[in-house]
């Protein structure tokens, strides 16, 4: 079950109070006010300009067959700076016009992800291809490594002060950047692209998402704190964990709240609701108790007031007994949820479940 002294801790609405609860009223005000929370006590303010951006493409094997394979370059420039991260992009060849893409996002160091045989778990082409989907594999620590004072973005758009951007906003300002790209490439469907991202990058596939409306869907696997999950009451990690750890992931403002949850002005289900009416995608897995399962589920069923707004369903929780078990999906909403027995990762299992999701709808971001 939900952990039963969740549901009595009080949280930040996600509607204004003593306003009307309306798309105008929530997308010209109370919308804007949460995302503006976000960068100023979270992760920190994202750009307005953008870069001077360029592209080369180029054609590489892969051991899919039926597969088409290129890596883009994508270089930026700004104020004689330049920077540049690759992506490994993945198309079926059978099937032709715009298809929808799935983007993974990677900002783990190539010990982790990048290896021949390890990308297949982390970002499978040929399930996804298998789909019907474009996949992307985003290499965004090529252009804001992770760790301490890393070069790159940051010297493009140097920042100081409490609402600094840390690197989470970095990932998700490159994110949109490769989205650019994905929109005008000519074979994707511009209705249609998901982004997606294990732990720290399903923290900034949502951050990328709520800022992002050309994204359809977010996927967060394993996200936890400061990402799916909410932070009031959370067991495992906290903001006083995660901040003396990653203090770079976010802006320097956040670290002030380390043991002082209750006082932040805003909560994890406010910043999944900011997808809404969109396609979200949480997924936890039994044994990761740092980042909390049940706290991300039950962000996730929170946000479905959001939704609901704009005659969505989220997750459908009103008549569940029990916390879903393992391998029992939640699909049947505009916001889905698996629960994978197993420790911190991602797997096949969970990519077999957001291609589900995301394959039911007739667009990734309107109902069928």
């Amino acid at each position: 079950m939900i952990n039963s002294h969740k549901k009595n801790i009080p949280l930040p609405p996600v509607f204004s109070p003593g306003k009307p609860v309306t798309v105008s009223e929530w997308e010209n005000t109370r919308r804007p006010e949460i995302l503006g929370l976000f960068s100023d006590y979270v992760y920190g303010q994202t750009p307005a300009e953008l870069p001077d951006v360029s592209y080369k493409l180029e054609p590489v094997d892969c051991r899919c067959a039926g597969v088409d394979a290129t890596v883009l370059t994508l270089t930026m420039r700004r104020n004689g700076k330049t920077c540049a991260f690759r992506s490994d992009i993945y198309r079926p060849k059978n099937l032709k016009g715009r298809l929808p893409a799935v983007v993974m996002i990677d900002p783990f160091s190539a010990k982790f992800f990048r290896g021949k045989n390890s990308v297949y778990q982390y970002c499978p082409p040929d399930m996804i291809t298998g789909a019907g989907f474009v996949a992307a594999r985003a290499r965004v620590d090529e252009a804001c490594p992770d760790k301490p004072g890393g070069r790159g973005l940051t010297e493009l758009y140097p920042q100081g002060g409490e609402t600094a951007w840390g690197a989470i906003g970095a990932w998700a300002f490159l994110t949109s950047r490769l989205i650019d790209y994905l929109w005008t490439c000519g074979g994707i469907d511009p209705a249609r692209v998901a982004v997606c991202g294990h732990s720290r990058a399903g923290k900034t596939a949502l951050w990328c998402g709520a800022q992002d409306a050309r994204v359809g869907a977010a996927i967060s696997n394993n996200s936890g704190c400061s990402g799916a999950a909410v932070t009031r009451g959370k067991a495992g990690e906290r903001i006083a964990d995660i901040t003396k750890r990653f203090p770079y992931w976010f802006c320097p403002r956040y670290a002030q709240f380390a043991g002082r949850e209750d006082e932040l002005p805003v909560d994890q289900h406010m910043l999944l609701s900011l997808i809404a009416p969109r396609k979200l995608y949480v997924a936890s897995a039994s044994k990761d108790k740092w980042a909390d399962p049940q706290a991300e589920f039950w962000a996730a069923s929170l946000c479905g007031e959001a939704y609901a707004l704009y005659g969505k369903t989220g997750l459908s929780v009103a008549d569940l007994p029990a916390w879903p078990a393992p391998r029992n999906p939640l699909h049947d909403g505009s916001v889905g949820y698996h629960l994978r027995n197993g420790r911190h990762a991602v797997t096949r299992c969970d990519w077999e479940q957001f291609l589900a999701f995301l394959s039911r709808a007739s667009g990734i971001g309107e109902e069928p």
